[in-house]
């Protein structure tokens, strides 16, 4: 599976038969038609689409859903919803720019996260250490930043607090993750930097 940063707090997931959005309501409608996804999650806050028409099937709400062989769980928590999607083995959870003050009992229904993505919130020292606190209680395997201007966008100081607050010594963009089945328990969080696709 690919998953790449479409830039603000949105995630594309490429598995092998299937292409999933991660993003937070209020994307742009450019977005999501660079996407091409089949199955959106989080992506409005309308009602859920499980049976469209044409286009792709939407997820909004909280609940457990199977969708073309992806499985969507949506945990209710105080700032809205938080999605974990798992696709090709792989379980990934966007926050965006929700709150990090998540229960104990919200992250058990979470359970397991191998890749989260989670907004900076434009650079800012305080969301920095809230995110780094997070990671702590999560233990994802992967974080990859997200909403903040990347260096393509000449605004390179808003990864520097997350970087100092992660004790990272040097940061190397790239231009997409690519994982094959799920990662495992991992003592660390590696923290994987993303390119932006345009």
């Amino acid at each position: 599976m690919d998953i790449t940063w479409l830039g603000g707090n949105s995630l594309l997931l490429k598995g092998r038969e299937t292409r999933v959005l991660l993003a937070p309501p209020g994307v742009d409608a450019q977005t999501l038609s660079r996407a091409g996804a089949d199955i959106l999650v989080g992506v409005t806050t309308g009602d859920n689409v499980l049976r469209p028409d044409s286009g792709p099937q939407v997820v909004t709400r909280p609940g457990e859903y199977e969708l073309r062989g992806v499985s969507v769980r949506g945990v209710a928590v105080a700032s809205g919803t938080v999605f974990v999607t798992e696709l090709d083995e792989v379980s990934v959870c966007n926050f965006g720019d929700q709150a990090t003050e998540v229960s104990d009992e919200a992250l058990e229904a979470l359970g397991f996260i191998d890749v989260l993505g989670i907004g900076l919130d434009g650079g800012s020292a305080a969301r920095a250490m809230a995110v780094a606190q997070l990671l702590t209680r999560a233990q994802p395997a992967v974080c990859i930043p997200t909403g903040y201007l990347s260096a393509l966008d000449a605004a390179p100081g808003e990864l520097a607090a997350f970087v100092k607050e992660m004790g990272l010594a040097q940061v190397a963009p790239q231009g997409k993750l690519t994982l094959s089945g799920s990662s495992g328990s991992a003592d660390d969080t590696r923290v994987v930097v993303l390119e932006p696709r345009r």
